[in-house]
């Protein structure tokens, strides 16, 4: 490499580095600092982002011991725009063209360097933007499908099975009807001889989690709904009550209906459906692939147990062979991979039930019917499932993935819930209705300011703890990690 080159990389490129001088301090991280120091390209949503730390209590500042503080986050909120964090998801209202910013602090006697800070973002619901968010004046904020497989959580590998679940017969997380077509294909895998007529038979998955202090021969593992609990918050984990999971972990963690499946699909003879299924709340979801024509189909159950078709589009799985399909159901919008391809774009959209829709007031929706569709219900103690209609098939691969749930504020010492909430409340769905009445946050993302949010929503300080980033401390978009070598790649 010339010299020249090496001195034009040096000028559109610097380098981050971690939290300290040790190797294990953090990870080295490749920035692109022109775009934003140009306005080439400006901060965008969804980018992950590199700032100098604004400051908190008691480190006010972005300089900490004469050594600055550089954090990487990534960007949610613009300027002048307002947020809603409420069932794990984002919604923002952005003023109408021409429309005064929804708040001047300023003229109210906020310096203009201390707008940043977290008084000045009007969190709670008890502000005039709690009563718009109830009215139904915000709209979701949907991640775009490459965004969504870069936060994607993993949920279950079924290459991966615990041994001791499978030696106990305590209960696979896949399981086929006892009248199924299913079979089990060696290993981790299913296939289906497509010899059933009439319905759908369904290979259904149930979330199981092993207890912390082992298994034992008759022991019953019920099926449970799915929390955002991430094994890497070990914190969390330190201590254990009755050999089980440190109950912190119940009390304070969240539903996710929000999931991706996931699985290579073999189509051995062109006939027949192939199925996917994600339940949420009041709703089953599903995704059908005639294989004979190739066209698929997106279809809604509700409450009153009638199947809608919502689309239809074309793919190319209409001829034998190997495809890679995925099915989510995240941000309130059904998408749809057939390998790279997305026949239904950035998928199809539908109205979110925990909150008011465009068309819904106080007036035609009360509060009590809005509450009745919130939450989860027994659907989700089947939360994804694969099916097949006549078809000859061979699954493997078979994942299931969860959105990133974000949390209203850092978990320790809150909860979201009116009472005390422990392992049941999770698994007997007579209990449900705990999980109904959440609490919402809305933020006032300052002229001049960006919300910031980390991927570690239950223990990351952002945004949430401190306040905005001022864009004067707007550094660059981070692009890859460099060192340590076994993590070497692009940051999405």
């Amino acid at each position: 490499m010339t010299l020249r080159k090496l001195l034009f990389l040096a000028a559109i490129f610097s380098m981050l580095v971690g939290c300290g001088d040790n190797y294990s301090s953090g990870d080295r991280v490749l920035v692109s600092k022109c775009s934003y120091e140009t306005g080439i390209t400006p901060p965008r949503r969804f980018d992950v982002v590199v700032f100098k730390y604004p400051g908190h209590f008691p480190h006010e500042g972005p300089m900490e011991k004469h050594s600055p503080k550089n954090y990487i986050k990534r960007l949610l909120g613009l300027p002048g725009e307002l947020l809603a964090m409420f069932f794990g998801r984002l919604y923002h209202r952005v003023p109408a063209p021409n429309e005064a910013p929804f708040f001047d602090d300023v003229k109210a006697g906020v310096h203009p360097n201390n707008l940043w800070r977290h008084p000045n973002i009007h969190m709670g619901d008890d502000h005039p933007s709690g009563k718009w968010f109830q009215e139904g004046k915000f709209t979701i904020l949907r991640k775009p499908p490459t965004v969504i497989m870069s936060l994607r959580r993993i949920v279950y590998d079924n290459d991966f099975q615990a041994k001791d679940l499978k030696d106990l017969k305590i209960g696979e997380r896949w399981n086929p009807a006892a009248d199924s077509t299913w079979k089990k294909d060696q290993a981790t895998g299913f296939f289906s001889d497509g010899k059933a007529d009439g319905g759908v038979d369904w290979l259904r998955y149930q979330h199981l989690v092993r207890p912390e202090g082992g298994l034992r021969g008759g022991m019953v593992v019920p099926p449970m709904l799915i929390l955002d609990a991430l094994d890497y918050n070990t914190f969390q984990m330190n201590n254990r009550v009755n050999d089980d999971i440190n109950p912190t972990i119940y009390s304070q963690g969240h539903w996710v209906g929000d999931l991706m499946l996931e699985a290579n699909v073999e189509v051995l003879e062109t006939k027949g459906e192939f199925w996917f299924e994600l339940s949420k709340g009041i709703n089953r979801f599903r995704c059908c692939f005639d294989l004979a024509t190739g066209n698929c189909s997106l279809y809604r159950e509700g409450m009153d147990k009638k199947l809608v078709k919502l689309d239809e589009k074309p793919t190319r799985v209409k001829s034998k062979g190997m495809y890679l399909l995925r099915f989510a159901n995240i941000d309130a919008r059904l998408t749809v991979w057939v390998g790279p391809d997305l026949p239904f774009g950035d998928g199809f959209e539908y109205d979110p039930p925990e909150v008011r829709g465009k068309d819904e007031n106080m007036k035609n929706l009360s509060d009590a019917d809005l509450l009745a569709r919130r939450g989860p219900t027994k659907n989700d103690l089947e939360p994804a499932s694969v099916g097949s209609k006549a078809s000859s098939v061979k699954v493997t691969q078979l994942h299931l993935w969860r959105d990133i749930y974000y949390r209203t504020r850092i978990d320790h010492p809150y909860t979201d819930y009116d009472q005390r909430v422990d392992k049941d409340h999770w698994i007997d769905p007579a209990k449900f209705d705990t999980f109904k009445n959440q609490q919402f946050t809305t933020m006032y993302v300052q002229p001049g300011h960006y919300l910031c949010l980390g991927d570690n929503s239950q223990s990351s300080s952002d945004s949430r703890v401190w306040g905005l980033v001022p864009e004067r401390l707007m550094l660059g978009r981070a692009l890859m990690v460099y060192f340590p070598l076994e993590r070497v790649g692009p940051i999405r």
